[in-house]
Formats: structure tokens, C-alpha cells, sequence
């Protein structure tokens, strides 16, 4: 039987504390309606548990297991080996946990690759087998609550973790996030924090801004779509075939719609249809979208054969000099831009800033809107199937890696090879590291330090931007890369991009026919409308909408309201 979560509103100190981030709704609360099914319960332990003694809390308390316990630890597996190490369960970091951590207290430290755009079904195969990782992890609260729904996770003894963990549940505290680890009335996860999460500036859009001098601009990059439009067509003029390139879509995330909505949003769209992952097929953000699609299609801006494309093939379109524009998370190592001007060295890219102004597109919707992120980054649950040692062990690896020490060397790895300190003794990146055994994995390793932050930080935007700046480039992106930053912030503070809504519990409607509409259902209609004639859009568009709520996303519409009215959802700031 599944496990019902329901939600309670927050205290009024919590409320004050999250409404500047856009967070002022529920945690999941105990409530005696509920359906008390428990989890299955983690097996006795075997082997005497590591200890911290009853006077000595965190590190200094530990001592290494009686017995060797093996440690199994989630790790992304984004399958871009042109942006760090291409084994991300075993390579020099991975190894260097092990000789590092899991060595000193007999334990043997094992990653589980999962596939960053296919992350349920990965979770549900692993449950299948009994194999799930010993913490289970992601960036979205909802799979966590289906997680403990469906009886993934095991309940946390939050006052075993403070002691184990005083560092983590401490940044915990500082960061406001203790209020996020229950369902149901029990503490089921514990969560890294989010630098800066009302803005989403570390992810950037580069475009060609030699074309746009080219083609007669003045490399400024188009205020709206309308403009855009026009700026594509002199470039096709001017011999670049298919500047928009273009791939199929796929996974959750795929056509946000966003930069298509109108502004200030409607709660109850926000709220039914307003999240990343469920593309909002039958919303008029959606249709925007799609259209402005078949436009680009239609008008020969995209490949023809996007839909058999991939990801790899648009990273190849930038890199050869054949696309205008390009977008991808900022790290001072950033393969794509470096193999990027090793063959177009003449070219000059700019960065897509963001107006601190609202910027309205009389036919497209909003050409600047952004989904900003949010307090928390990583949420980590455990196993239902962990024993107590393994929790123990889990605990002790989140601790661990909190440390400055362990966390510095994380994400910036080794002076002299991965960084070097400046004059002023702060770290630089090595630009290119391609190569380098010791070369790190995605976005400077964020996939292994997510557990305790979702980006570097050093407590002040411009420091920070200045560590995650690309390196060894010919151009210098700093300072847009921070008007970027201040143009996201600006337009947060004036209500004009929001926090995604979020469900005090699992959503079953999501759980039965979420993957396949964004899987399946999805793409297929997707692809019917923007290869379509344009005339034959609208009537096009308003048939597959009904199907694609016929095959449950009405379902998925009217329990997220269901949720709203019930007062067990964060409301739209």
C-alpha cells in the first residue's frame, strides 16, 4: 500500500525566514488521517557501528568500523565525456575518496552511476533489485517524496546525524533548510545548500556576436524573439546554414516555457501547469513555445533532422563554427568553449545578459523571464534497505565532505595541476585540463560535492563568478557573466521570475503518467507541431492538447489543484 503524505502550513517564524527566497508554504507534517503504512524496515546490523562518543560530536568522535561496510553514493552520470572524466564511478577522485575517507574508517566507498536525464527510471530499476544506492539523492523535492512514498528511504534519526554531522546539520541550520526533512511527520532527508538561489545565473547562453556585426547590429544580442527573427534571417543571407542547429527532446527539463508566459503569472497556471518537468502541453506558455518552434523550423533557422539529433551533435554545430548560439553551465573549465576557439580563433562570442528591465514580446510572451532555482540543492535520503551501519557511514561521508578542507580540494582540486593561487592567494583554475589524470568531472566535480553545495562558493557574488569564470579563453566573461547575475536578481525582486511551485507531498497522478508524457507522449506530439505547416498549427495544437490530457495530464492538473486548495503547496510570491 503507498504511503499518503499530507502537508501542514509553516510556522510564521519559518514564513518570515523563506519569503525572500520565495519559499513561504508547507513541510510535510505527521497527520493522523494519514495512511501509517511503514517502509520496510533496514535489516539489524551485523558489524559494530563507528561511534561518536557521547561527549565528542563530528570527526573527532569517529573510529574506523569493526568490520569493513561498503558505501553505496549516488552519483550523476551526464554522459558528456568532453567535459571531465568519463567514468564518473571510478577515476582520480573517486579514488581519492577512498584513500582519503573511506580507508581511514574501513570503508569501502562505491558510486552509482545515474543518468542525469533519465533519473526516475534509474531509481525505479535499482529499487526493483534491491540495489538502491546507499544515499539516494536529487536536486527536485517532489522525486524525493515519491521516493519515500513508494518506500525508497528509510526514516533519519536527526539526532543521530547532529552528532555524526555536526558540520552538515549546521550549514543546514545557517541556510534555513531544516524545516524541508519531514514527510509525514517523519525526517526522511537532509539538503545542501544553494548559493544565490533566486537566480539561475551559472547557466549562460553564448552566442556568435561577429555575426550580428555581420549581418549589420551591433553585436548586442536581440531585446526579443520579434527581433531575433529578423537578426536570423540576414545571418541564413549571409551563408549560415541552419543557425539555430537544434536536437531532439528528451528527459525532464525539455521545453521550458518560461521566457513564454505572461507576467505576473496566474497562481492557479503557476501552480497546475508551472513546473520544469512535465512539459505544459495544452497551456497557451506552451503553445508560444511550440509556434515560435515551427517558425524557426519552418523558416530554415533549424536542422530539418533535429529530431534524430542529439546534444553532442549541437555541442559540434557550436564548436565547428556552424551555430549561433550555445548554452551550458559556467565552470572555469569548460571543454566546448576551448575546442571552440582552437578552430575559430578570429571569433568573438558574447554572453546573453539579462535585462534588469521586464523586456515583452507582443507575439511571443516575455523574451527575458528565467526559472530561478532555490534555497536547497541537493536533497539526500537513505535507502529503506541500509543498515545501520550504512546510514552510519552515509552520515559520516556527508560530514566529511563539509569539511573546508575536503570540500576545497573537491572543487578545486590540486595546486599546480587543477588550480594555482593568484597574488592575492586566491585559487584560478587551469583553464584546460583535458587529459590529466587528475582531470576533474563535470562542472569542477559538482556531481560529487552537490551533497553539501550546489556551487562553490566564497560568500560574495564576485568572488564567486570570478572561481567559475571559463579560463585560458581569448575572451574574458566576467563582467557579463555579473550583469547577468544583477539583471536575474533585479527582475526576482520585481515578481517577474518565480520559484517553482512546490508539493508538500508525492504526487500519484505525477508517479502513474509522468515518464511517459514526457517520454513518450511528448516528444511524438512535439515534433507533429513544429514540423507542421504553419496554418495547420492552432487547429493542430488544440488536438493533440486534448489527447495529451486525455493520457493524464488532467489527472496531473487537477491533484496539483486539489493540493493547492488544500493549502499544501508553497503559494506564487
Amino acid at each position: 500500500m503507498r504511503k499518503k503524505f499530507l502537508s501542514a502550513i509553516l510556522a510564521m517564524s519559518m514564513v518570515m525566514g523563506l519569503a525572500a527566497c520565495g519559499n513561504n508554504g508547507p513541510v510535510p507534517t505527521a497527520n493522523d488521517s494519514a495512511d501509517t503504512t511503514e517502509a520496510t524496515e533496514a535489516p539489524a546490523a551485523e558489524a559494530p557501528a563507528a561511534e561518536a562518543t557521547d561527549a565528542v560530536a563530528g570527526i573527532d568522535g569517529w573510529e574506523p568500523f569493526g568490520d569493513q561496510v561498503t558505501l553505496r553514493v549516488a552519483v550523476y552520470d551526464r554522459g558528456d565525456a568532453g567535459n571531465g572524466c568519463s567514468d564518473v564511478e571510478n577515476n582520480y577522485w573517486t579514488n581519492w575518496v577512498q584513500e582519503n575517507f573511506g580507508d581511514k574508517y574501513n570503508i569501502k566507498v562505491e558510486y552509482v552511476g545515474i543518468t542525469r536525464s533519465d533519473v526516475m527510471t534509474d531509481y525505479a530499476m535499482l529499487a526493483s533489485t534491491n540495489t538502491l544506492p546507499t544515499l539516494c539523492m536529487e536536486y527536485d523535492y517532489d522525486k524525493l517524496a515519491t521516493w519515500a512514498s513508494d518506500g525508497y528511504l528509510q526514516p533519519i534519526d536527526l539526532e543521530q546525524f547532529k552528532t555524526v554531522a555536526p558540520t552538515y546539520w549546521a550549514n543546514m541550520e545557517e541556510n534555513g533548510l531544516t524545516g524541508y526533512t519531514q514527510f509525514d511527520g517523519d525526517d526522511y532527508i537532509v539538503l545542501g545548500k544553494r548559493p544565490y538561489g533566486n537566480t539561475n545565473y551559472t547557466f549562460v547562453t553564448w552566442y556568435r556576436k561577429d555575426w550580428l556585426k555581420e549581418a549589420g547590429y551591433d553585436g548586442a544580442y536581440p531585446a526579443t524573439n520579434t527581433e531575433l527573427l529578423e537578426a536570423l534571417g540576414k545571418m541564413v543571407e549571409n551563408g549560415h546554414k541552419y543557425p539555430m542547429s537544434g536536437s531532439k527532446v528528451a528527459g525532464a527539463g525539455a521545453d521550458q516555457n518560461y521566457m513564454f508566459r505572461d507576467y505576473p503569472q496566474d497562481e492557479k497556471t503557476w501552480c497546475t501547469t508551472g513546473d520544469y518537468q512535465i512539459p505544459a502541453l495544452s497551456t497557451e506558455a506552451q503553445k508560444r513555445l511550440l509556434k515560435w518552434n515551427n517558425e524557426l523550423y519552418n523558416d530554415g533557422y533549424l536542422n530539418p533532422e533535429y529530431y534524430l539529433r542529439s546534444v553532442d551533435d549541437v555541442n559540434a554545430d557550436f564548436v565547428n563554427g556552424e551555430a549561433f548560439q550555445w548554452s551550458g553551465y559556467v565552470s572555469s573549465t569548460m571543454d566546448v568553449l576551448n575546442s571552440f576557439y582552437e578552430n575559430n580563433p578570429d571569433a568573438e562570442l558574447g554572453v546573453v545578459v539579462c535585462d534588469s528591465k521586464f523586456v515583452q514580446d507582443s507575439t511571443w510572451g516575455s523574451s527575458n523571464a528565467f526559472r530561478p532555482n532555490n534555497i536547497f540543492g541537493a536533497m539526500v535520503g537513505f535507502a529503506n534497505n541500509a543498515t545501520e551501519d550504512e546510514v552510519k557511514a552515509g552520515e559520516m561521508y556527508l560530514e566529511w565532505m563539509a569539511q573546508d578542507e575536503n570540500l576545497f580540494t573537491m572543487t578545486w582540486g590540486l595546486e599546480g595541476v587543477n588550480f594555482n593561487f593568484d597574488d592575492n592567494g586566491n585559487p584560478v583554475a587551469v583553464g584546460d585540463q583535458t587529459g590529466l589524470p587528475e582531470q576533474q568531472g563535470h562542472n569542477n566535480n559538482v556531481d560529487y560535492w552537490m551533497v553539501v553545495t550546489a556551487s562553490k562558493s566564497f560568500g560574495d557574488i564576485e568572488s564567486d563568478i570570478k572561481a567559475i569564470n571559463p579560463q585560458g579563453l581569448p575572451q574574458d566573461f566576467y563582467d557579463d557573466i555579473l550583469a547577468n547575475y544583477k539583471g536575474q536578481l533585479a527582475l526576482y525582486e520585481s515578481g517577474y521570475a518565480n520559484v517553482d511551485c512546490l508539493f508538500g507531498g508525492a504526487l500519484e497522478s505525477v508517479t502513474e503518467y509522468g515518464t511517459s508524457l514526457k517520454e513518450e507522449i511528448y516528444p511524438e506530439f512535439r515534433d507533429q507541431l513544429v514540423m507542421c505547416k504553419p496554418d495547420e498549427f492552432d487547429a493542430l495544437y488544440e488536438e493533440l492538447s486534448q489527447k495529451y490530457l486525455d493520457a493524464g495530464y488532467q489527472e496531473i492538473i487537477d491533484e496539483r489543484q486539489g493540493m493547492l486548495d488544500a493549502g499544501t503547496t508553497t503559494k506564487l510570491q
